[in-house]
């Protein structure tokens, strides 16, 4: 529910005469200042200040502002965490991410925990009172570099999807099972997974199974294996085998090597 003298409306509608009530969330003061100082000048108003999560979260449930401020990099906790929580609290209440140069790939993560824009701190054209006069009106405002990297990574997943047998391959593939091994359990001939092998790293632009298990684990693409600090390796099971048949077992990602390569 937005603040007294909100410039919301019933039914989401939104009025420009009424004064936006801003709360700024941004863990530097003087930064604060200045974005303070900048808002006051489009007529927005600053009614509540946080240093960091915690303080954000507090700060919303007492003045319930229109509008958030978010800066992506927070002290105690991630932004992402906190914009989800006052989402939770503030379901009408647009959140404006602030990001620092070079964070345009999290875009996604921002969008995806319910933030209205995202914008980056280095845009020469930003305009903060216009992007909460937008949010407030329904828009969603995205830097356009975000907004490519945006694009990009979508465009990948999309890309890199998998059919079940592709993705059950796989899956025994990280289970450490060679191609003959995994057409007996699949009731498959040993040519089937390669072709399913060769066409999933295809969708995800690798050279190799044990590239493509990683990467796929990486997409969150193989059910029950999470992206974790390990990764995987080449078996050295002392004989000849060919690249497509062999296992491979979680090691340390330090040890991830071909097992050809003689110098370490």
């Amino acid at each position: 529910m937005a603040g007294f003298g909100s410039p919301l409306l019933g039914g989401g509608l939104y009025d420009p005469s009424v004064s936006p009530r801003v709360l700024l969330v941004e863990p530097n003061r003087i930064v604060r200042a200045g974005i303070r100082a900048e808002l006051a000048r489009n007529g927005a108003e600053v009614v509540a200040e946080a240093a960091d999560g915690g303080e954000a979260i507090a700060a919303a449930a007492s003045q319930t502002p229109d509008v958030v401020l978010l800066d992506s990099q927070l002290p105690d906790v991630p932004a992402t965490e906190v914009c989800e929580a006052l989402k939770a609290r503030l379901p009408e209440t647009p959140v404006i991410v602030l990001a620092e140069p070079g964070q345009e790939t999290e875009v996604g993560a921002a969008i995806d925990s319910g933030a209205r824009a995202y914008v980056l701190k280095d845009a020469q054209d930003l305009d903060l009172g216009a992007v909460v006069e937008r949010v407030l009106a329904g828009e969603s405002v995205i830097d356009p570099r975000a907004a490519a990297a945006l694009i990009d990574s979508r465009r990948t997943a999309d890309e890199a999807k998998l059919s079940r047998q592709e993705l059950k391959v796989l899956r025994l593939v990280a289970d450490g099972l060679t191609n003959p091994e995994i057409g007996r359990r699949l009731y498959l001939s040993r040519h089937t997974v390669k072709e399913y092998l060769s066409h999933a790293m295809r969708k995800l632009e690798v050279s190799n199974r044990i590239e493509a298990v990683r990467k796929a684990t990486e997409l969150g693409l193989i059910e029950g294996v999470q992206p974790t600090p390990t990764g995987l390796a080449y078996n050295r099971t002392g004989e000849p085998a060919r690249s497509s048949d062999l296992k491979v077992k979680p090691l340390k990602i330090d040890q991830l090597r071909d097992p050809d390569d003689q110098s370490r």
